[in-house]
């Protein structure tokens, strides 16, 4: 029953991968579209803090839902540093570090992260690092962040950062 379950999380954690980097990829062709626009009028409105965010941060907090739209904005951010820094088709290494409160807990998201293709090193009893390669294309480096940060919050954990190769 286990299997059963890890293998439905990890079918479910795929598709999710896929349709959150399709909806970046178009977010960021929507965003890159309306930057051309200079005479366009952006009007702000001041009601509540959730209306602070844009509706492209909106809609992939809707994907991710433990995580802070403030996390979310400020990683969404840089993805135009990442694309310079990053070319699409470069091969990158991105590790992400997470702490969880107990050991148990750790064991459980490392086993969904090497599912996922991610390798694992452990810091302590409850600190490890994932680590993974991938080709950088628009969105993806951003999609992969958003992703192991939500994993990291959804068990509770403290997403403590990623380092980029």
């Amino acid at each position: 029953m286990a299997l059963f379950r890890r293998t439905i999380g990890a079918a479910l954690a795929a598709a999710a991968v896929v349709g959150a980097a399709a909806l970046i990829s178009s977010l960021l062709e929507d965003s890159h579209e309306t930057e051309e626009d200079d005479d366009q009028v952006n009007f702000i409105n001041i009601e509540g803090p959730d209306d602070e965010y844009p509706e492209e941060i909106k809609e992939i907090a809707k994907l991710y839902p433990y995580l802070d739209k403030k996390f979310i904005a400020e990683q969404f951010s840089r993805n135009d540093a990442f694309n310079r820094e990053y070319p699409e088709d470069t091969l990158v290494t991105i590790s992400h570090k997470a702490r969880f409160a107990d050991a148990w807990t750790l064991q459980e998201y490392t086993k969904i992260a090497e599912e996922n293709g991610y390798t694992a090193q452990s810091l302590n009893d409850t600190e490890n690092i994932v680590t993974k390669k991938m080709f950088a294309a628009d969105g993806a480096i951003l999609s992969d962040i958003y992703n192991v940060a939500n994993q990291v919050a959804c068990l509770k954990g403290t997403y403590e950062g990623y380092k980029i190769d």
